[in-house]
């Protein structure tokens, strides 16, 4: 240090030192300023979730990107009050990804604009609340709730993000002039569209299939705006005059959908039975056990882990070796009446090493099984039979299997969507599964771990500033 009567001035080295100190801290400033110039500029967003949670999959861009009408997406809220970090915010940075495609983002805070719910919902239908989401296009409209796109949330099985599927599936169905209707039949212990089927209600909705029930019993024949016929888990028969109503759809080139889960029961489903046998196919009475154990769930030789055959319905899976998750099923047969004008086709079976045990008689058959067929009437009708129903159920997918669910429920989708609809390269879009991921550390380990961050650690520390501190003190 150089001293010259009341003053001091450093010396040379200090001065070189701290010019160069503040050279570096003023580039820093320098470059903060403008990046944060330059992204304030541009629209950048970065998605690092393995997921891809809050960008829009290539598929929703090429549905979208299709479409030729106006749509709007409504925002029922004030906007600037949603705090960043937020479900909502989350939300609102996916839609403003579809704002990019041409769709047309607004938000309304009803409190401030009342009028915007009777705007949207004229006759009270929708049940239309603050916090909501709107997609229209012209005359059509459909509500999208909050939490519906956020997904439903588990500590174990993690969550299940709809907001993608449902978006797209809400701006399809708005922007299409004709939405065909999916019916699930009831009166025979199915189960329940509301609360066994959510999930799967959503998704055939998200992909422009408007989802409803129906009785048999009170409907003096199937609606004519009747585009697909669910049974999902009959556990009794139909009544003759119900079979006689299915038969007049089937010869109108109806498209049926049956989901037999294996029943501890010797009641018999005969006019089921009857109905299919037009199809060549036929159901067991049994139970599937799978012998392989690389095709079961550890310790659970029930829990199949099933395969999709190679053949024109399943090629959008070709060569994915694509498993599908089939606890307690039952097997299908393809019957040996070949007709010339029905086509019959595996879609999902066992091994060789599988075995059934039929419910009464407990008699062991040998594999392999069909646990999914198809059947094909030339120009005409379709039906799909599977041996199981639990992989769609809303249970399956909030277990703590959900991941493994998710397979089946995706398969059951496309072929719902492409082959029953003969939409051969339709694009269908699925809910995202977030798994939790945790460490799990032994007692030792936790001990270690221990003594690094309390003991080792903040004495590391230390010891640098001791260093840099005897250091920088003789400058």
């Amino acid at each position: 240090m150089i001293k010259v009567g009341k003053f001091k001035f450093m010396n040379k080295r200090s001065l070189k030192y701290g010019t160069n100190s503040i050279v570096l801290i003023v580039a820093v400033i320098a470059i903060a300023i403008v990046v944060n110039l330059l992204v304030g500029m541009g629209n950048f967003r970065l998605d690092l979730t393995s997921a891809k949670l809050y960008s829009i999959s290539e598929q929703s861009k090429d549905i979208v990107k299709k479409i030729k009408k106006e749509v709007t997406i409504y925002g029922l809220f004030d906007n600037a009050t949603i705090p960043g970090g937020s479900e909502y915010r989350e939300i609102t940075n996916l839609i403003n990804e579809y704002k990019d495609l041409g769709v047309k983002v607004k938000y309304v805070d009803p409190d401030k604009d009342p009028g915007t719910l009777t705007s949207l919902d004229p006759q009270k239908t929708l049940g239309l609340t603050k916090g909501d989401f709107v997609v229209k296009s012209g005359n059509k409209v459909r509500r999208l709730g909050a939490q519906d796109l956020y997904g439903q949330s588990n500590q174990q099985t993690g969550r299940t993000y709809s907001a993608e599927p449902l978006i797209t599936g809400a701006i399809k169905f708005v922007a299409s002039d004709v939405t065909p209707v999916a019916y699930f039949v009831e009166g025979h212990n199915e189960l329940s569209l509301k609360n066994d089927l959510n999930q799967v209600s959503k998704i055939l909705q998200s992909n422009n299939l408007e989802v409803k029930s129906l009785s048999l019993l009170t409907e003096k024949n199937i609606p004519e705006d009747c585009h697909l016929l669910v049974f999902a888990s009959p556990q009794k028969d139909l009544t003759d005059e119900e079979k006689i109503k299915l038969d007049a759809y089937v010869k109108k080139n109806g498209k049926i959908i049956f989901l037999f889960d294996s029943l501890e029961s010797n009641d018999k489903l005969t006019n089921f039975e009857d109905s299919l046998s037009y199809f060549n196919i036929g159901f067991n009475y049994d139970k599937v056990k799978e012998n392989d154990s690389n095709r079961h769930l550890p310790n659970d030789d029930y829990a199949l882990i099933a395969s999709l055959t190679e053949n024109d319905i399943n090629k959008a899976f070709a060569g994915a070796n694509y498993p599908v998750f089939m606890p307690d099923s039952r097997s299908i047969n393809i019957l040996k009446n070949q007709k010339d004008w029905l086509t019959n086709t595996q879609l999902i079976t066992t091994t060789n090493k599988a075995e059934s045990t039929d419910i009464v008689g407990g008699k062991v058959n040998k594999g392999p099984f069909n646990l999914a067929v198809a059947a094909e009437v030339s120009g005409g009708s379709k039906v799909l039979v599977f041996g199981n129903s639990k992989f769609l159920s809303d249970k399956a997918l909030a277990s703590q299997y959900g991941t493994y669910f998710q397979y089946g429920t995706n398969y059951f989708l496309t072929t719902v969507v492409n082959w029953m609809q003969d939409k051969t390269d339709e694009q269908t879009i699925s809910s995202k599964v977030v798994i939790p991921k945790a460490l799990t550390v032994t007692e030792s380990q936790t001990k270690v771990l221990s003594i690094v961050l309390i003991g080792v650690l903040p004495l590391l520390i230390l010891g640098c500033g001791l260093f840099v501190w005897s250091r920088r003190r003789h400058l």
